[in-house]
């Protein structure tokens, strides 16, 4: 993690004009194409669900717009982020956050995830948040296609934590596309940089098919 020099800052005019907006949040939704993605986890034992939580956090983290936060009046970008992310147990009807840390290995993460979701008590276990600010927020709703989502925001202008959430796959002339929705802080994200994680995740999604995933560098 690095402070910004505000003085020296290329974003500096534009995070001091979204900063005076009351709601300087926003959020687009879009297909993305994940076609044979889920294929590719199931022939694994892997679950879609993890593989998608953990190319998304690999996307971000190749972006430097979504790893700044704002803390009193310093601006710091993160090295990397990490997830937390709702998942729903079999035969229940209250989810639980899981919040772990995410590596470059969708099979060891996919181990951590189910890991981690056995060893789970607390619905949300606040003490993973204590002191830290390095996550993307991400949630699914596997059963709908959807065209919009609003998220839950506490209207503190300053948070700049990400919101993900996608919906159920759908078959559309040979590929499957899945309805995908982020919600970001115009502080620090523009439409540029949202146009440029759906870019980033679907090249991920292929290139997970091919192989081990190049590189995190370098930052766009």
């Amino acid at each position: 993690m690095k402070e910004i020099d505000l003085n020296t800052w290329n974003r500096r005019e534009h995070f001091g004009f979204f900063r005076r907006a009351d709601l300087p949040f926003y959020n687009v939704t879009a297909p993305v194409d994940m076609t044979g993605l889920a294929r590719y986890a199931r022939a694994r034992g892997w679950s879609l669900n993890h593989l998608l939580v953990f190319l998304t956090v690999q996307a971000m983290n190749r972006i430097d717009n979504f790893r700044y936060r704002l803390r009193g009046e310093t601006v710091v970008l993160h090295d990397r982020l990490h997830p937390s992310f709702a998942h729903l147990k079999p035969g229940e009807e209250l989810f639980r956050m899981i919040t772990l840390d995410c590596g470059d290995d969708p099979a060891s993460f996919d181990a951590h995830c189910k890991a981690e979701i056995l060893a789970s008590q607390a619905y949300f276990d606040l003490s993973a948040f204590q002191g830290r600010d390095d996550f993307v927020f991400i949630s699914a709703l596997p059963w709908i296609s959807f065209t919009g989502v609003d998220h839950t925001l506490s209207l503190k202008k300053e948070d700049a934590i990400p919101r993900v959430s996608w919906g159920k796959l759908q078959a559309q002339d040979g590929r499957e596309l899945l309805p995908y929705n982020v919600q970001v802080n115009h502080m620090f994200v523009d439409g540029l940089h949202v146009g440029r994680l759906l870019q980033t995740l679907e090249a991920l999604a292929q290139a997970v098919q091919q192989g081990p995933l190049p590189e995190t560098g370098p930052r766009l």
